[in-house]
């Protein structure tokens, strides 16, 4: 009888230990596929074509324009939920991609007033709130991305004015050196695209080959080691002019448009670069387009923005996506912490 006792003991522990094993994987797919948006505080002024960057903690909203290119910088903080004005930018314009690197941040190529394109490099410091002159960019562009990898930055695609062509140029700057070389160009030229690093590799999304169009969701991987493209399986929305958010080196692509000045969209997909696929997520609450996007401790900050093609309304809202607090693990036996930022610098 004794020995029954124990037996039937060990046996409920066993199946309150699956019971509990059953809830915490349930728990953590749920948060992790289902997440939660926010609304956070406005922007200080509105703009359209700027670019943004994380830095130390704080979000850096770069440029842009209104009725001409503009060097404002106004600065995001997370936890306060404040945007305050930084020094300008010493070149008023707009179109610019940014990169961050030990850092600094490089704002990097852009239009201005008087011309299409250009190939103008400033380098922001965060701490203490000014900027230098650094080596010109190789080829004149705007309407293209960058992505930092081992402290090196990659300049890739875009167009040579507003008119055309696309571009297949790649280029790398070591900001230690200041120095800039041409690297293997791109299989595709695109303009519009996005691009992100992860473990080492650049990750190239969406966009359009040519000015008028068509849209693509097309998708390739860059290895700066190897100075080789890869084809990898096209995104689930063919868009441009999105945004685009790590976490957990997992990719996250925001908004965007379908058809060259189209309606924004709402749409959120992740990519998984260690399985290649791409899976849907909840949407983002303001469908947007050319709207900026960065992350701060594992959330994501959807910036800006205007609802269609070049207008009416230039948008100053400010969004904030938590993926979740716990995910099951790639062969889904263990619940580990989500939200770890990827990055490359």
């Amino acid at each position: 009888m004794r020995k029954l006792r124990d037996f039937m003991k060990q046996y409920l522990v066993w199946i309150l230990g699956l019971a509990i094993s059953a809830l915490l994987s349930f728990s953590s797919i749920s948060l992790a596929e289902e997440g939660e948006w926010m609304k956070k505080a406005d922007m200080l002024i509105p703009r359209l074509f700027f670019s943004t960057g994380a830095a130390n903690g704080m979000i850096y909203a770069i440029g842009g324009t209104l009725a001409d290119p503009i060097a404002t910088v106004e600065a995001y903080h997370p936890v306060t939920d404040k945007w305050t004005p930084k020094t300008d930018m010493p070149t008023a314009r707009a179109g610019t991609s940014v990169s961050v690197v030990n850092g600094k941040i490089y704002v990097i190529g852009g239009w201005t007033k008087d011309r299409p394109a250009i190939t103008t490099v400033e380098e922001y410091d965060p701490v203490t709130d000014t900027w230098r002159r650094r080596a010109n960019m190789p080829t004149n562009r705007v309407f293209f991305s960058t992505a930092s990898v081992n402290g090196k930055i990659y300049a890739i695609g875009g167009i040579a004015t507003n008119f055309g062509p696309v571009l297949p140029a790649v280029e790398e700057y070591h900001p230690a050196l200041d120095q800039w070389s041409a690297k293997a160009a791109m299989p595709n030229p695109r303009s519009g695209m996005t691009a992100a690093a992860v473990n080492g590799k650049i990750y190239v999304i969406g966009g359009t080959p040519a000015v008028q169009g068509p849209v693509v969701s097309t998708v390739e991987e860059y290895d700066p080691v190897a100075d080789t493209w890869t084809k990898k399986m096209d995104m689930l929305t063919a868009r441009t002019a999105l945004a685009i958010g790590i976490v957990d080196e997992r990719i996250y692509a925001i908004g965007g448009t379908p058809a060259v000045q189209g309606p924004g969209l709402a749409t959120v997909e992740i990519y998984d670069p260690a399985s290649d696929k791409w899976t849907p997520n909840i949407d983002m609450p303001t469908a947007r387009v050319f709207l900026g996007a960065d992350v701060v401790d594992g959330k994501i900050y959807a910036i800006g923005g205007v609802a269609e093609g070049l207008g009416p309304a230039i948008l100053l809202t400010v969004e904030e996506f938590d993926v979740g607090g716990l995910r099951v693990d790639a062969k889904g036996k263990h619940p580990t912490s989500f939200g770890k930022i990827k990055t490359d610098d």
